[in-house]
């Protein structure tokens, strides 16, 4: 009876946990997104929330702006079916980011992200496990 009632938990689980905020429109183009945290090994940056770091994604562009106006933009793609995520010609468009420890550090993971998780309320870009940024939508 026991593992019945574990099968059916599990399960439900499973279903309530599909969401239709997976698809790649939902999670990348619907909203900005703000920058929550980095994750480095067990190290955790989180910004002042005084500022605010946004990742804005279009068709097949993207854009981080800073709280002081520097821009890192490029050129994205993602796979919904494996996670698979990946920037291209990341670069400094606007503005300076030296001396702006979070930009740099969100500039480094653009350039190397290989994985995506999260859905329409939240976003991970991620380099491996242990590594990435993650974003929230409020």
């Amino acid at each position: 009876m026991k593992k019945l009632f574990l099968t059916v938990v599990l399960a439900l689980t499973a279903l309530c946990s599909c969401d239709s905020g997976d698809s790649l429109t939902d999670i990348f183009l619907s909203h900005p997104w703000k920058l929550s945290f980095f994750k480095e090994g067990t190290m955790i940056t989180s910004p002042s929330q005084k500022v605010t770091y946004t990742l804005k994604f279009y068709d097949t562009t993207f854009t981080f702006t800073t709280p002081g106006g520097a821009a890192i933009s490029g050129y994205w793609q993602a796979d919904n079916k494996k996670r698979n995520f990946r920037c291209t010609q990341v670069r400094v468009t606007n503005g300076s980011i030296s001396g702006d420890t979070i930009a740099m550090k969100a500039e480094n993971i653009l350039k190397n992200a290989r994985y995506y998780e999260g859905d329409a309320n939240w976003l991970q870009l991620q380099v491996q496990d242990n590594t990435y940024m993650q974003f929230h939508n409020k």
